[in-house]
């Protein structure tokens, strides 16, 4: 019940209730308990009118976009500076309508009352949220969650501080550092526990799982964290800086990095790389599940002019593929259906197959959340029957199975094949998605190394690019800056990923289909060159569309992953990987395609679901017109 209160509708409901509830006490205290029969009956008619008014004013000052156990103290004045917005109006009612008017016109006492109730109703309704929500926390946190040990109070440190201390799954015992004047003193909600040399007894006392430096480059050489005659008994690992992150030309680890060229630039406009069409695989039956979407109909038309595709996909209405000419192709044909139902279609469709690229998945953050148990049956069973229908093919020379960089948890930083997989707890719901696929990868590797079954894995690292549709953080940000609306970005905006074109991404497609090396093996695909942080896409984006919009920063309604950039090293080497477009000139071809197809995505909510909500009902003269 409690997590149900982190539903907008819910919270919109709770605050109805309690208007109403003001309202009503508002006449029983302003008459003593005795209402007169006519203001009864007045009651009964504007309490609706009202309870409206007020949750209408509340959403124009941005109060749902707020979850209710993250309030602070501007949050409060917010609010109360919206109720009493709104209780101007039965105000002006009273003084300025006629005498004959008189069931619009509140009694004074009974505005001033309502407005006092309904906002300290309102008000200790979000404080009851806040309360339960740290007591759950503190709940949690003396659970089987892991333990983590900070070293390193500074910036850096409070940073990974306050991302962890959101995360149920972890618990921050303290911080250690060497300055004395913040031992003993509560950072970030953190205390200081003692000076570094004190780690091993403090990983002793407080039965740390892990230990996390948080401290600059240089300050690393000397650090010692073991005790005296003996290694640190837990595992330590090095959180690294932003200006590390960012770095993208630098090895990591002793592993080698895609460099990319600078963007170059010819009369101050962006040159563009042509696009890679060539491909060996010609003559083949090739069966995309998920065909009708964004990967899967770009990959399909590199495929299309040589090879017979069978495009397999739940609906091809309003979908990517409908920005391509496969619809109409003489070499491709659509088949509609889905994994989980009657077996017979899709078992015809893989005895034809010479190749599968199995693409088909529930996607998006908010839709994962809010349907946890059709991610994890679509994601996994789905997958678990193509195995089953692939398995008497004989003729099979590959399959690609789409994993997703999720597996690696909230911070994968230069993460190669052989990073651990982390994911986060069962109680939220957005790991549904992630370990669907990990379970999924494990399911494939079985069946390759028990049967034979020429597979591949793929974990795609930020993927975007034109004909992009639903719920996708590039595809906000690029609609909100092409009509002038703000850009929202999450939290502060300094989650970090690396943006991956999709004209790269399909050559490393290919290149699974084609080299024999990639059988058996799993390989982490994106772009290190393009790592930014949420909020410098945002602004890089605001500046390539030459639009005004602001950016805002709102709390993110779900558990958001901290860092993820990838090692290419094993891309690289296995299937001769090298990426082409660097950030600028793929936003550039992005924003301009989005820019031509306006009046699709401002005509046809459905296609960008609740993922581009905030343009709905923008007409295509709003998009010429913005700057």
């Amino acid at each position: 019940m409690i997590e149900k209160l982190n539903n907008i509708t819910m919270r919109s409901v709770i605050e109805g209730v309690i208007i109403a509830v003001g309202f009503f006490f508002a006449y029983q205290v302003r008459y003593d308990g005795n209402v007169p029969p006519f203001h009864i009956y007045q009651f009964w008619v504007l309490f609706i009118p009202l309870a409206v008014g007020r949750l209408a004013t509340n959403a124009l000052f941005g109060l749902h976009r707020r979850k209710w156990c993250y309030v602070d103290g501007p949050d409060v004045i917010r609010a109360a500076e919206a109720y009493a917005i709104f209780s101007v109006v039965p105000l002006l009612l009273r003084l300025t309508l006629p005498t004959k008017w008189t069931l619009f016109r509140i009694p004074m006492g009974v505005i001033a009352i309502e407005f006092m109730i309904s906002l300290l109703g309102a008000l200790s309704a979000r404080l009851l949220r806040q309360t339960l929500y740290h007591r759950n926390g503190a709940t949690v946190a003396s659970r089987d969650v892991r333990r983590m040990l900070l070293v390193g109070a500074g910036i850096h440190g409070v940073t990974v501080a306050e991302e962890m201390v959101r995360n149920k799954g972890m618990h921050v015992v303290g911080f250690v550092d060497d300055d004395p004047l913040k031992i003993g003193s509560v950072i970030a909600g953190v205390r200081v526990l003692g000076p570094i040399s004190t780690v091993p007894e403090i990983v002793r006392e407080h039965e740390v799982d892990e230990v996390l430096v948080c401290i600059p480059p240089a300050a690393r050489p000397g650090l010692n964290l073991n005790g005296p005659g003996s290694p640190l008994s837990v595992r330590t690992t090095v959180v690294p800086t932003l200006d590390e992150i960012l770095d993208a030309e630098a090895p990591a680890n002793g592993s080698s990095s895609s460099t990319l060229p600078a963007r170059p630039r010819a009369e101050g406009k962006v040159q563009i790389p042509a696009p890679s069409t060539a491909t060996s695989i010609r003559g083949k039956t090739i069966l995309i599940t998920g065909g009708a979407g964004f990967i899967g109909s770009s990959l399909a038309e590199k495929l299309a002019p040589n090879n017979q595709l069978l495009l397999f996909d739940l609906t091809f209405s309003d979908k990517p593929v409908g920005f391509t000419r496969l619809l109409k192709h003489p070499n491709v044909r659509t088949i509609q259906g889905g994994l989980l139902e009657d077996g017979g279609k899709l078992r015809g469709l893989c005895r034809q197959a010479d190749m599968v690229v199995h693409a088909a998945a529930v996607v998006g953050v908010n839709r994962v959340c809010s349907s946890g148990r059709e991610t994890l049956e679509t994601n996994y069973v789905g997958t678990s029957r193509l195995l089953q229908a692939l398995e008497q093919n004989k003729k099979l020379e590959r399959l690609i199975y789409f994993s997703t960089s999720e597996v690696f948890g909230v911070n994968s930083f230069r993460v190669d094949e052989n990073s651990p997989a982390s994911v986060g707890p069962i109680a939220e719901s957005r790991w549904s998605y992630a370990i669907a696929k990990l379970a999924g990868e494990h399911l494939v590797q079985s069946y390759y190394r028990e049967t034979g079954l020429p597979i591949a894995i793929v974990r795609p690292f930020n993927i975007f690019g034109p004909k992009r549709t639903g719920d996708h953080a590039m595809l906000r940000f690029i609609l909100s800056a092409l009509s002038g609306q703000p850009l929202e970005v999450h939290g502060d905006g300094s989650q970090i990923r690396s943006w991956c074109y999709i004209e790269d991404f399909c050559s490393a497609l290919l290149a699974m289909l084609e080299k024999p090396q990639a059988v058996g093996e799993d390989f982490n695909i994106g772009v290190p060159g393009n790592t930014v942080t949420i909020y410098e896409l945002a602004r890089k984006i605001v500046a390539l569309s030459e639009s005004k919009a602001p950016i805002t920063f709102v709390e993110s309604p779900f558990p958001d992953i901290s860092i993820r950039v990838p090692s290419l090293t094993k891309a690289e080497n296995l299937l001769g990987y090298k990426p082409l477009y660097d950030l600028d000139s793929a936003l550039t071809l992005t924003i301009d395609w989005y820019r031509r197809h306006w009046s699709f995505f401002s005509n046809n909510a459905r296609s960008v679901a609740a993922g581009a909500h905030h343009v709905r009902g923008l007409t295509s003269r709003s998009v010429a017109n913005a700057p």
